[in-house]
């Protein structure tokens, strides 16, 4: 868990070093002070700076995760390599063969249907309000 945490602050540090370099750049009339954890996410995924996320820039954050949490190198994220994370509904839902363990597979499906179930607008690729506004649809769940 503490290989976890120092990843965390740095991934958490790092954020914050990539939203100062968006802030300025953003026109003063788009520049503001506060931006959500959702909005954040949603600048460091955008890889080619378009303000959309295609499949591709959304599928990138879990499998860079995946491959970060997978200490054991099978492929599979192990409930001891989750921790509390595992007993998450989202763990169980995600287990689509019930092998006890996330496959990459299965990873990817899910956050498949996730993107599918974001793009509202249905175009293929995410806008900011589309993420916040599933986001929130899905925290309240």
């Amino acid at each position: 868990m503490k290989q976890f945490v120092s990843r965390h602050f740095v991934l958490k540090h790092f954020a914050l070093l990539a939203l100062a370099v968006c802030l300025l750049a953003l026109t003063p009339e788009r520049a503001r002070a506060e931006y959500s954890v959702v909005e954040v996410n949603f600048i460091l995924a955008d890889k080619d700076g378009d303000l959309l996320l295609s499949k591709t820039e959304y599928l990138l954050v879990p499998l860079e995760a995946f491959k970060g949490l997978d200490q054991n190198g099978n492929n599979a994220l192990e409930p001891e390599e989750l921790g509390d994370l595992a007993e998450d509904a989202e763990f169980s839902d995600g287990d689509t063969d019930k092998s006890g363990s996330l496959s990459l597979e299965e990873v990817i499906a899910e956050k498949l249907a996730d993107f599918e179930a974001a793009d509202t607008n249905k175009d293929g690729a995410l806008n900011v309000d589309e993420v916040t506004a599933y986001e929130a649809k899905t925290q309240d769940q």
